[in-house]
């Protein structure tokens, strides 16, 4: 119909008839150029943007986590308009063009399966973008399977593309690449044992994204930012950036500190070591001193401290423990619904160990090493007190205790 208003309007003018095709063409070309750019211009201008809007609707709580993904797919969506439209113009415009048609069906086919394929691409990050915000603690390994699902769409609209431009089946080409399945196994080696590795991570939860873990085997030491489907992130202490496989925390071993986090503290477990000359009974006048000091007051009046002292062969090793147990006991920041103890070790070559067993209540690395410098400063001391001496080896030779 458009052929044939075209035809008489060169008639009208009088256009001469050899060039009388190529004038309708032409025509046909221009006409299909106009209303594509004019479409290109409304989805650029109007749709991408009613269509932004629509997705932050769903959800507003998503619209600064999120508004890069939501640009992207709103974006790419946006761009099959102009393409749908020229792939329903064709045949009115080109319908007495058979190999200009059928070339650029073929071109206007790639378009779409390229952006089709961006556009599902697009979506699988927004849901992924978006799961990973709403949920505190995600136990899926989101990540993972987001990228997965964007390399099987990848390769779904590679081979429709690439069949498209050779002209042949998808059926004969994916069978085709039966040959290669050890090729292709190959290649995607890592996605493979990173996907397993993924699930298997998630099913058992063993890591997931904020977790403290120390893999020194690949330098990691530090809180888990990444997950995904070939490599984890791990942001050190030192806010360096560790890569580690996937599937290396299911065949290596690592330390996942959560259970340190979710617990009522973290552990102290640290010992002095007491030079073993300096260890001895009290004698009855040097305890009536220890009685007279106005820090051990309080000390000497608990009732395991008062049984102890009905002793005839009290040692002054005995009465630090029970001291630096009852200054536990007092301590704001030592959490007394936990494990909390002072007990001697195996004495050693450089002395008797006294071991402190506890838990700070404060799970902060920094307020934590500052609690258990606390403890050991007041414990060091509190030894010449006692009239004890920590064992200190000075040089290679020479080994002398440390006196008060």
């Amino acid at each position: 119909m458009l052929n044939d208003v075209l035809m008489q309007l060169a008639q009208a003018v009088r256009w001469p008839e050899p060039w009388l095709e190529a004038f309708i063409l032409g025509c046909n070309i221009v006409i299909a150029t106009v209303i594509v750019a004019l479409c290109f211009y409304l989805a650029r201008g109007f749709l991408r943007p009613i269509l932004a809007r629509v997705l932050d609707k769903l959800d507003g709580r998503l619209t600064t986590e999120t508004a890069l993904e939501r640009g992207k797919l709103a974006s790419r969506v946006a761009h099959l308009l102009p393409a749908i439209v020229l792939q329903a113009l064709s045949p009115l415009l080109f319908s007495h063009y058979e190999h200009l048609s059928s070339v650029l069906a073929i071109v206007v086919l790639l378009y779409l399966y390229l952006f089709i394929g961006m556009a599902i691409a697009a979506a699988i990050s927004l849901i992924g973008k978006s799961y990973a915000h709403l949920v505190t603690n995600p136990t899926i390994p989101y990540q993972g399977i987001s990228q997965l699902l964007k390399l099987l769409t990848f390769i779904l609209f590679s081979i429709l593309i690439i069949s498209t431009t050779l002209g042949k089946s998808p059926a004969l080409l994916l069978s085709g690449l039966g040959a290669l399945t050890a090729v292709l196994l190959l290649v995607f080696k890592d996605a493979i044992l990173g996907f397993v590795a993924s699930i298997q991570i998630a099913v058992n939860n063993m890591v997931n994204v904020g977790d403290w873990i120390e893999m020194p085997k690949y330098g990691a030491d530090g809180s888990v930012i990444e997950i995904a489907l070939t490599t984890v992130k791990v942001r050190n202490w030192d806010n360096t950036i560790t890569t580690i496989p996937t599937y290396a925390l299911i065949s290596d071993s690592f330390k996942n500190w959560r259970g340190m986090q979710q617990s009522g503290g973290r552990r102290i477990k640290r010992a002095i070591n007491i030079d073993i000359n300096t260890i001895r009974f009290i004698k009855g006048d040097e305890l009536e001193q220890l009685k007279q000091r106005s820090r051990l007051k309080a000390f000497f009046e608990q009732p395991d401290v008062i049984s102890l002292l009905a002793s005839d062969d009290v040692t002054n090793i005995a009465l630090l423990r029970y001291y630096v147990r009852d200054t536990l006991r007092q301590h704001p920041d030592i959490n007394q619904n936990m494990t909390l103890m002072v007990r001697q070790l195996q004495p050693t070559e450089v002395g008797l160990p006294i071991e402190i067993y506890c838990f700070s209540a404060d799970k902060n690395w920094l307020n934590y090493e500052a609690i258990q410098a606390d403890i050991f400063d007041r414990l060091f001391a509190i030894l010449p007190v006692f009239d004890l001496a920590a064992f200190q080896r000075i040089g290679s030779r020479q080994e002398l205790p440390l006196r008060g």
